[in-house]
C-alpha cells in the first residue's frame, strides 16, 4: 500500500474553512429550526448532523490556526 505524506495546510486555507464551516454551521442552524416549524422532523436530524460536524471542524481549524494541533 503506497503512503502518501500528510501536507499541513497554510494558515489561509485554514482560515478559509474556518470561516466556510461558520457559514455551514449558520446555515444549518436555519434550516433545523424551519425544518421544526414544518414537522420535517428527517432534514432536522441530518442537520443536526451536520452542525456537529461541521463544528468539529471548526474546533480543528480553530486550534490549527492557534498552532495547538
Amino acid at each position: 500500500m503506497k503512503r502518501t505524506k500528510i501536507k499541513k495546510l497554510s494558515p489561509r486555507a485554514n482560515k478559509l474553512l474556518l470561516v466556510l464551516n461558520i457559514v455551514l454551521f449558520l446555515g444549518a442552524i436555519v434550516l433545523a429550526i424551519l425544518n421544526v416549524d414544518l414537522k420535517e422532523y428527517t432534514p432536522t436530524a441530518a442537520m443536526l448532523i451536520v452542525m456537529f460536524i461541521s463544528g468539529v471542524n471548526i474546533y480543528g481549524c480553530w486550534k490549527r490556526l492557534k498552532g495547538e494541533l
